[in-house]
């Protein structure tokens, strides 16, 4: 570095999270060779006896929580890894549901520090090593570690692993990824392991999906075909799935209605079967029915009689599945990045009468005037023209509506940054600060 070894050493995760930002040079050099010579160093590349990583377009964060507590119900201690986080870094890195403390973060950042040498790391790179190297400290039994973007060149996929998982497999960051769901399916799925299984979350996944993991002498298991579930009219989830490796043997169970989308419930129940950690039916209901993650059909309510589900949902995927969940939607909130299909993902959602745009800040943020002519154009192609109004941030927008006495519910999604300000304006400017007016529900 021309950082700690000639200045001080930062002080606070901020500090070092700006040192970290600072590093990232536009000339780095793709592929993983850098990020793994650091982790050998760091003797982190096996962070618990048992690691399972979790890709996919969308669904990693829900079923990340799943299997964590699956875990964890179990009596073992798990870490787990995600990104990006809502209100504070240190959110991404957790054990039992226990945020890293911030001396331990910036420990473990002090770590990859020393341990880097003269290697240039990018800020997620930076973070990646700083969790698994903290993990491996902490005698754990399992990790479970989200993907952070695509798969075969994103830093979580150095680890040794014992499953892989692909949620789903979608259009998203295709700058990085390519243009086409058979690009993407080959991005995602080589984060599977030779001789090991990879579940697929996608139904009807392109072809290359498989066809990936086959080639890496992976172990391919596909929902819709070796697991597979199905959610009532009463929300209630009728399940399907091999409870054996190497038997193919399926078992059928009913579960109660979740707060996570069902493909994610399967998704997480099939993997530990197939891993043998898998708890009775009866506890798994228990487990299901009482998870709720942060920022996924996360509900607010009022006392004045509003109620906010907030999504960070930010492609067309994820908004179709909050489309057909049909729920009795009176407004949408959308804050939306820049780079995303912003006139494919208001077509696909509620139709609804009432919208309010907020602006977002950051280099890839539209402002609420660029994010109006963006879904005007795609209401129009849908045959919509609902009320529009325009903020200059998400917290203006949820004002606006306490400031009018609204009583119905609003769904506030488009981004985790429109997740983040939705969660500052219900608790305060602090994360551990709450409003009394809001109840979680």
């Amino acid at each position: 570095m021309t950082g700690p070894e000639h200045q001080a050493m930062p002080a606070s995760v901020n500090e070092w999270l700006a040192y970290m930002e600072s590093l990232h040079t536009a000339d780095i050099e793709l592929g993983l060779e850098r990020v793994m010579d650091v982790a050998r160093r760091l003797d982190c590349l096996r962070p618990a006896p048992l690691v399972i990583l979790v890709g996919g377009t969308n669904g990693k964060g829900t079923t990340t929580a799943l299997l964590s507590a699956l875990l964890a119900r179990q009596g073992m201690r798990v870490g787990v890894y995600n990104s990006p986080h809502i209100l504070r870094y240190n959110e991404r890195v957790s054990v039992n549901g226990d945020d890293i403390s911030d001396a331990d973060l910036c420990a473990s950042f002090a770590m990859v520090e020393a341990a880097r040498g003269d290697t240039a790391l990018t800020y997620f790179e930076y973070g990646t090593l700083a969790a698994l190297a903290w993990f491996r400290s902490r005698q754990l039994d399992a990790c479970v570690l989200e993907i952070g973007l695509g798969g075969r060149l994103d830093a979580v996929n150095i680890v040794d692993a014992d499953l892989s998982i692909v949620t789903s497999i979608g259009l998203d960051h295709e700058a990085w990824l390519g243009g086409s769901v058979e690009q993407i399916a080959y991005e995602k799925c080589s984060i599977a392991r030779a001789g090991r299984f990879l579940v697929c979350g996608q139904p009807n996944p392109p072809t290359r999906a498989e066809e990936t993991v086959t080639a890496l002498g992976g172990r391919f298991v596909a929902r819709g075909r070796d697991y597979d579930i199905t959610e009532n009219a009463d929300g209630s989830l009728e399940l399907s799935f091999q409870p054996y490796a190497d038997e193919k043997v399926r078992i059928d169970w009913r579960l109660p209605a979740a707060n996570i989308p069902p493909a994610n419930v399967a998704t997480a129940i099939q993997a530990l079967a197939l891993l043998g950690h898998l708890l009775p039916e009866q506890q798994v209901a228990e487990t299901v029915q009482r998870l709720r993650v942060a920022g996924r059909l996360q509900r607010w309510h009022h006392v004045s009689g509003l109620s906010l589900t907030l999504d960070v949902a930010h492609n067309e995927q994820a908004a179709a599945y909050l489309g057909s969940r049909g729920m009795a939607v009176d407004g949408i909130v959308l804050g939306m990045l820049g780079d995303k299909a912003v006139e494919q993902v208001v077509q696909v959602l509620p139709p609804v009468s009432r919208w309010k745009l907020a602006g977002l800040q950051g280099p890839r943020a539209l402002d609420a005037g660029a994010l109006r002519s963006r879904v005007e154009d795609g209401l129009r192609a849908a045959g919509r023209a609902p009320a529009l109004e325009s903020y200059d941030d998400v917290m203006a927008a949820l004002g606006s509506l306490l400031d009018r006495g609204e009583t119905g519910h609003w769904l506030v999604l488009g981004s985790f940054y429109t997740v983040e300000q939705a969660l500052r304006f219900i608790r305060g400017s602090s994360p551990d600060e709450k409003d009394s007016a809001w109840t979680s529900i």
